[in-house]
């Protein structure tokens, strides 16, 4: 219950934000943001120093996942829209007094715990699919360069940095760079740069 609640309010987080994003100032606000994120997307992406061809290469597996991750997204808002009806019901109801009822709650909490194992089954896919390409396309120290780009310890605290394998730190890179919502059009407008 206590999960459920967090993800409620994670939920109740981004859903603010979208709102604000309605406003002038909110769409200002919001590009900024994207803004100072592919600032630091570039950050790891530049000193990759990777050619035309390479970029090429792994774009259109990048492209996959993102179309993976549309697709969940379009069965997410499925399974939401039919439950829209009795979400709002509840929130009725508990505004005239009610307790939202616990077999409701459930139901919304497997929903929700289906949705985070869904992802997770798509993001782990989605990472070994650019991991693939990502071996067979950038050279040794390039693979180095992704290996040492993040800080490991920041995302997973309790490990110790003498045992994660390089592997696992590209693979972080993939995930929380090359995969990231931004970072597809950078590599596209790389691509089309001055690059060799």
């Amino acid at each position: 219950m206590k999960r459920f609640l967090i993800v409620l309010g994670i939920i109740l987080v981004f859903s603010c934000a979208a709102l604000s994003q309605v406003t002038d100032k909110g769409k200002q606000s919001a590009a900024t943001l994207d803004k100072m994120r592919q600032i630091d997307l570039l950050n790891h992406l530049v000193p990759l120093a990777m050619n035309k061809d390479q970029i090429r290469k792994v774009l259109p597996v990048i492209e996959k996942a993102r179309r993976d991750v549309r697709t969940q997204e379009d069965e997410e808002a499925k399974f939401l829209s039919q439950s829209a009806a009795k979400v709002d019901k509840a929130v009725e109801n508990g505004i005239k007094g009610d307790v939202p009822d616990k077999q409701l709650l459930r139901e919304l909490n497997a929903m929700i715990r289906l949705f985070s194992m869904k992802r997770k089954e798509i993001g782990d896919d989605n990472a070994k699919m650019v991991m693939e390409v990502a071996k067979t396309t950038f050279n040794a120290g390039q693979l180095k360069a992704m290996a040492n780009s993040l800080d490991f310890k920041v995302y997973y605290p309790g490990v110790k940095p003498e045992e994660v394998k390089d592997e696992d730190k590209i693979n972080l890179f993939i995930r929380e760079i090359l995969l990231d919502p931004l970072a597809y059009d950078l590599l596209v407008k790389m691509q089309a740069g001055p690059r060799g």
